[in-house]
């Protein structure tokens, strides 16, 4: 890169293709040849090349979180570890090819549903998922447009019997995913319903999606493996859930 531009122009939307912004584990990102970023680093003009973004808010100050979510509007993969505070919301209006999504689910109460960040999402999960707020984000999921897979991701113990028939009713989903290891579903809906799995991760979240944004595996392309199984009859329809 530092001999001719062309190799610069070549390398730059490689080398900058994926971030994961986390004290969690960096040692993992490293093991996978990502660069190494610092959260006070400035954000350059080639952070436009980013595609994958994981953002944990609890690991850069206020200023510099800000900074990142501007510089990073290209991202089509976005892990959004921060509350959806009023104060946060606007600046994720910048985000208008997010194809998938990862965030608080107070991101789909009200009329912020309505943002551009949602115009694109194709596949979602809803982090927080709180019992207080599952009847009006359920209402919201169907207003999304293009929005075909859907992933809760919390303890389901105490999801309401409405939401299960919200989602069911939700001809535009072709995949919704419980994420937990606890869960009661007697009497649900869903259990009749192709469409519906439950995975039972044993892998760390960050684990997931960072092989999901390095090598295109990760929970959702096992979902979609799963469910195309069942609906050719290699697995039992009866059988909703997945151990990974």
């Amino acid at each position: 890169m530092l001999v001719a531009r062309r190799v610069k122009f070549w390398v730059e939307p490689l080398l900058y293709h994926v971030v994961f912004l986390s004290s969690t584990s960096m040692d993992e990102a490293r093991n996978l040849d990502l660069p190494s970023f610092t959260a006070d680093s400035v954000p350059d003009d080639y952070f436009r090349h980013v595609r994958h973004l994981f953002i944990d808010q609890m690991s850069v100050n206020q200023t510099d979180f800000e900074k990142w979510l501007l510089a990073c509007n290209g991202t089509t993969n976005l892990f959004a570890q921060f509350d959806c505070t009023p104060e946060i919301l606007p600046l994720l209006s910048g985000f208008i090819n997010i194809r998938y999504l990862t965030v608080d689910v107070r991101a789909l109460l009200g009329t912020t549903v309505s943002l551009p960040l949602f115009l694109t999402v194709t596949h979602l999960e809803l982090l927080n998922y709180t019992h207080k707020s599952v009847d009006r984000a359920s209402e919201n999921i169907s207003l999304i447009p293009h929005l075909t897979h859907l992933a809760l991701n919390s303890d389901l113990q105490s999801r309401s019997r409405w939401s299960h028939a919200a989602l069911c009713a939700n001809t535009q989903l072709q995949c919704i995913v419980f994420l937990s290891a606890k869960i009661s579903l007697e009497g649900s809906p869903l259990l009749d319903d192709n469409r519906f799995m439950c995975i039972d991760e044993r892998v760390r979240y960050y684990s997931d999606w960072l092989h999901g944004a390095v090598f295109g595996e990760d929970y959702w392309s096992l979902a979609d493996t799963f469910l195309t199984a069942r609906r050719a009859g290699k697995i039992d329809r009866t059988y909703p859930e997945l151990l990974k």
